[in-house]
């Protein structure tokens, strides 16, 4: 990400930079001529272009396709700040800096003060921790002398860590110097302004900076030469600046790393914060072997253009400073050109090998800056990961080794001793094979997951995880120490943990899917766990509507069970007794009774949790009376057959089934809450096995699996109980319209929401999971009843016949009942 953000902000910068160029019309009248209109040409091969020139302004204004050099303040400013540039550059390559510098070497003093001073408060608090350790006699004893040598080694290098620092900088920029003056970095670029340059660098361009005046040709058919030239100065310019900016920016980071290392002294003795002393480390040579390479890179390509091949690409200079090799016209007086151009009028990248000869060239400029860096930088990490690793390999066999049990006293003190330890060392390396940061880099991500038991590809993974307590806990510890590395128990498995979730981020910005899911589902923001949470709920399928329920219930088709709806409340709202009656019964309005039959058969094709809702929105009454008027409608057809066979007759079905239909659907638009399972569908994208398989796996395990006991939950019974009302609301809250409320639906899935945002399912899968699991709790919830039951009469069928028998016979009879009562419920062990 910081990449990215470094690489927009020099593009945004570029194009800033450019922009005005970019846009840039022909020099506003009024003209100055510039070197008499027109300039000279002059060839060794007598080949000159077509050159149409005005002889006056006035001469231009009839013909606009002529050339016209004026003068240009901006081409002016642009070659004076091209020589500026070259200045700075030049100056940059060539003056070296005072590191040792009493200035800098003062403020170094007051951070070995500070750092003294520090170090003493660790030594008196290691004391005072040893004579309590001694006093106390506490078991694991304090060596002395190795924390002697700490504090010795920790004052030595605050002492002289000026020396080593500077040593070490003075070294880098002595490599640097070397690759300079040897590879030959003198001239970067070809950008002229003088005629006859005759002396030093810097006397050449201030000659050029002080006398230089800008033309550029107005001729209609050179703009484009006048904005690339322009473009193309601007771009260099601001190369040999950033160029300056490096070397110098190099040095001023190098001297602030100065002033910090006498505190390395106090970062590297603990281990909490020991890692920021090797970032310190890290950040320090990156910089210092930044100038080697930079200087390494830089008079490598000076060397390659001094060459006889200059850039060795296939280039064709035998149009140059010839009438043919004129396309691109010159449009400026800054001529520029690549390493093997000798430039001139003719010959200023004015056709397309010289043109690409200079673009190649600035490339390279562009990468002798910009390589160095990344090559630092990949270097960096992976010096610090292989740190982590060696450490986490130290400390692992350090946790082995303590960790063993002390050996028993031999009784023989033969030479078969010391053989007996070798295998402790063999099975170190093994033991920690998949522990080390190389495997864990090696280790697909979908490994990873199947190591930690999250992995999920259907329904039935889920419901194996689900039923299996202690996959529970170790799934929920790993996801616990991913979240939080330092919550785990060793050194060992911080440390695993920690790279592992390093792994993931690196293989997260590397677009990994299954590692962005990882870090989504166990990451700490907020906005992160709604965002992925949101995109689940979204994928939650529609309600299927009411009809479609009934017609799974009672098995008659959906079309039958909407027309049959549409001919009861015709029916029904037809009859004005009936309607008097349902009046009288529930103390309603007869227009309020015939407003409720109207929008019921206008939403009775909607889901059924949506039906209610829509008639008190319609109607204007209360739930309760709506329940009420729906309730005195049910004891209506049950009181009256004769209506129930004419409805029978105009739908053509047999009476039997259209009460069938009125029964099962009256309950589930007044409590639809209570039957939300069956408002979901099973998708094509679910196996129906595979949703028969985990509603199966549930009834084996309310049936025979260990009732997790808690404050609420001491029984069989009570579990299913309490499951059935979890997930139902957990339903209901998922098929709710406000946003809060399924949010908190997802909230109240616990441990399972962890393994469906991993594995990328579906809100499709969610709910039919849910509805698989919450069917199985009811058919045990039957099945319990059902029993309890059974056990019922028989303990009646027992007292009766208690009852009937002789005194003497009756408690022989008792004793055998009772035997068989307690033979039931043992098989039965969910009634006791």
């Amino acid at each position: 990400m910081k990449k990215i953000l470094l690489l927009a902000s020099v593009i945004s910068f570029f194009f800033i930079f450019t922009q005005k160029v970019k846009a840039q019309m022909p020099t506003p009248p009024p003209y100055e001529v510039c070197e008499g209109g027109c300039p000279v040409f002059s060839s060794e091969t007598g080949s000159v272009p077509a050159y149409p020139c005005a002889t006056s302004y006035d001469d231009w204004l009839k013909d606009r396709t002529k050339n016209f050099w004026v003068k240009d303040p901006e081409v002016t400013a642009l070659g004076k700040a091209g020589e500026r540039s070259r200045q700075f550059l030049y100056w940059a390559l060539t003056h070296r800096s005072i590191d040792n510098h009493p200035v800098l070497l003062s403020i170094w003093s007051l951070s070995r003060n500070i750092s003294y001073f520090l170090l003493i408060i660790v030594a008196a608090v290691m004391g005072v921790g040893i004579i309590i350790g001694r006093r106390y006699n506490f078991g694991n004893r304090i060596e002395i002398s190795p924390l002697i040598t700490k504090i010795g080694l920790s004052f030595l290098y605050a002492t002289f860590s000026a020396a080593l620092v500077l040593v070490i900088i003075q070294l880098s920029d002595t490599l640097m110097l070397f690759f300079s003056e040897t590879l030959g970095v003198q001239r970067l670029f070809n950008i002229f302004f003088l005629q006859n340059p005759s002396g030093t660098v810097i006397q050449d361009s201030e000659a050029a900076y002080r006398s230089f005046q800008g033309c550029s040709n107005i001729s209609i058919n050179v703009l484009d030469s006048v904005k690339t030239s322009k473009f193309l100065i601007n771009l260099t310019n601001m190369t040999y600046y950033l160029i300056g900016v490096m070397i110098i920016v190099r040095k001023i980071v190098l001297w602030f790393l100065l002033f910090v290392s006498p505190f390395l002294a106090i970062l590297m003795p603990f281990a909490l914060i020991r890692n920021v002393g090797w970032v310190w480390i890290g950040v320090f040579f990156q910089w210092v072997f930044y100038g080697p390479l930079f200087a390494l890179f830089l008079g490598g390509l000076a060397r390659i253009w001094n060459s006889a091949t200059h850039i060795p690409f296939v280039f064709d200079f035998s149009r140059t400073h010839r009438a043919e090799g004129f396309v691109y016209p010159t449009a400026i007086n800054i001529l520029y050109g690549g390493p093997a151009q000798n430039l001139s009028i003719l010959n200023s990248a004015n056709y397309v090998d010289t043109f690409a000869e200079y673009l190649i060239s600035l490339i390279m400029l562009w990468a002798v800056i910009i390589l160095p860096w990344f090559l630092l930088r990949i270097f960096r990490d992976y010096c610090c990961d292989g740190i982590y690793a060696m450490k986490n390999i130290l400390l692992a066999m350090y946790d082995q080794l303590r960790n063993q049990p002390q050996p028993t006293p031999s009784p023989s003190q033969g030479t078969t001793g010391t053989a007996l330890k070798i295998p402790r060392e063999v099975e170190v390396p093994i033991k920690l094979k998949m522990e080390t940061l190389e495997e864990i880099k090696k280790t697909k991500t979908e490994e990873i997951i199947r190591s930690f038991s999250l992995q999920a590809s259907k329904l039935t993974d889920v419901a194996h995880f689900d039923t299996n307590r202690q996959t529970q806990e170790t799934v929920n510890r790993h996801l616990n120490y991913l979240a939080n590395p330092t919550a785990a128990g060793t050194a060992t498995e911080r440390q695993k943990y920690m790279n592992i979730r390093t792994e993931l981020l690196n293989r997260a910005v590397k677009e990994d899917p299954v590692a962005k899911h990882i870090l989504a589902t166990i990451s700490t923001s907020k906005i992160e766990q709604q965002q992925r949470r949101e995109e689940l709920v979204k994928t939650v399928p529609q309600a299927i509507p009411f009809t479609h329920v009934v017609s799974i219930k009672v098995k008659i088709p959906k079309e039958k069970v909407s027309t049959l709806n549409s001919t009861l409340v015709n029916s029904l709202s037809t009859k004005e007794e009936v309607i008097n009656n349902l009046s009288r019964t529930t103390q309603t309005p007869a227009h309020q009774i015939q407003a409720v039959l109207a929008s019921l058969k206008t939403n009775i094709n909607q889901p059924q949790i949506q039906i209610i809702p829509n008639i008190i929105r319609e109607t204007g009454l209360d739930k309760d009376k709506i329940i009420q008027i729906f309730a005195s409608i049910i004891q209506t057809f049950k009181t009256n057959p004769e209506l129930i066979a004419e409805i029978a007759l105009k739908e053509q079905l047999p009476i039997d089934d259209v009460i069938k239909i009125i029964q099962a659907q009256i309950p589930i638009i007044v409590e639809p809450e209570k039957n939300i399972e069956q408002i979901i569908s099973i998708p094509p994208t679910v196996a129906i096995e595979d949703y028969e398989q985990v509603k199966k796996l549930w009834i084996n395990q309310y049936e025979r699996g260990e009732v997790p006991v808690t404050e609420n939950i001491t029984s069989r019974e009570q579990w299913v109980d309490h499951d059935i009302i979890l997930i139902t609301n957990t339903l209901n809250k998922l098929y709710s319209t406000e946003a809060e409320m399924r949010q908190e639906g997802l909230n109240d899935l616990g441990y399972i929401l962890p393994i469906f945002l991993i594995n990328n399912m579906s809100g499709e899968e969610l709910v039919v999971y849910l509805k698989a699991k919450l069917e199985a709790a009811k058919s045990v919830k039957s099945m319990i009843g059902k029993e309890k039951e059974i056990a019922e009469k028989l303990r009646a069928k027992a007292d009766e016949q208690l009852i009937e028998v002789p005194q003497p016979k009756e408690e022989k009879k008792a004793a055998v009942m009772e035997r068989e009562i307690e033979i039931n419920e043992e098989n039965n062990p969910s009634n006791s």
